[in-house]
């Protein structure tokens, strides 16, 4: 995922979609969609701002690889964007599982130790 194409696909390819519906989705057409993700084409504005509105995601990471220059893994910033449409109890669920992981991790840890 080094170029914008690359990305586009990632986003694409985590929410299960085939091209032609994802295309249809952000106002172009397959074969336009496929050049895109080689890297043959570069995405109109259009193209971008139809992607961030419908899928929620940075434009700068979207465009330039990084999300306001920090060092986010793709993952992470899926992790983050994922866990900002659940609702506040849904959230904090998700984080007492984190520490729930952490601690068990820690015990595990020391116990090899």
């Amino acid at each position: 995922m080094d170029n914008i194409g690359g990305r586009i696909k990632h986003i694409r390819k985590f929410n299960k979609m085939i091209q032609t519906d994802f295309a249809t989705l952000i106002g172009t057409v397959q074969g336009t969609l496929s050049e895109i993700e080689k890297g043959k084409l570069k995405p109109s504005v259009d193209t971008l701002y139809d992607i961030r509105k419908r899928f929620q995601i940075d434009l700068n990471w979207l465009v330039l690889g990084a999300i306001e220059s920090s060092e986010l893994l793709v993952f992470e910033y899926e992790l983050i964007r994922k866990t900002r449409e659940l609702g506040a109890n849904s959230q904090k669920e998700v984080m007492e599982f984190i520490y729930f992981k952490l601690n068990r991790n820690r015990v595990s840890t020391s116990k090899t130790n």
